[in-house]
């Protein structure tokens, strides 16, 4: 009964800061676009703010996938995003973006509701004037049936330049027919 007394009141700590910090915060007008495209088509973009959160940095952002995406990429944006960083000039803020809201791919990610993560780091003048930069990897996402490089079907992620991976498309199937799956998430 007593580890249940302590565990208790720490679960529900996270969950109100969590709560907090991602349900109500929106996007604002012009937040940072990243992302990259698989080489069998289509992409996962970022989108990202940063925030004077009570004199510490904050960053807010969400990101999104292509919806008609090759068998071989569905599901593996939140392991691209795993090997992600944000940068403000030549400072690394944070690794692994999977604090981002999955949200459904849009022309403009203003106003979405956003995941955010407060950091240690404090707010410093001149930091809302400084340019964020969202840095994805390259990195293989799929090698041939016995985990070698030689010969078999080779996926990678990379930064392409394009503006909105995530507008791009990744197979000629219809929708309905590249979106069944075990997964069951909820994408707003």
């Amino acid at each position: 009964m007593r580890p249940f007394r302590l565990i208790v009141p720490l679960a529900l700590a996270l969950a109100c800061t969590a709560a907090a910090a991602g349900t109500t915060v929106k996007l604002g007008p012009s937040p940072v676009l990243g992302g990259g495209e698989y080489s069998t088509g289509g992409g996962v973009t970022v989108a990202v703010e940063l925030r004077n959160w009570s004199g510490k940095t904050g960053l807010c952002g969400v990101w999104a996938e292509s919806e008609r995406l090759t068998a071989y990429v569905r599901h593996k944006g939140d392991r691209v995003l795993q090997k992600g960083s944000i940068a403000l000039g030549n400072e690394v803020l944070t690794y692994n973006l999977n604090f981002l809201r999955q949200v459904a791919p849009s022309q403009s990610y203003a106003g979405a509701p956003a995941g955010c993560v407060r950091l240690s780091r404090d707010w410093r003048a001149g930091d809302a004037d400084r340019q964020l930069e969202v840095r994805i990897p390259r990195q293989d996402l799929q090698l041939d049936s016995n985990g070698t490089r030689g010969g078999g079907l080779r996926v990678t992620f990379r930064d392409t330049g394009h503006a909105n991976p995530a507008l791009t498309s990744g197979s000629l199937l219809p929708k309905k027919w590249t979106s069944f799956g075990s997964w069951s998430g909820k994408i707003e």
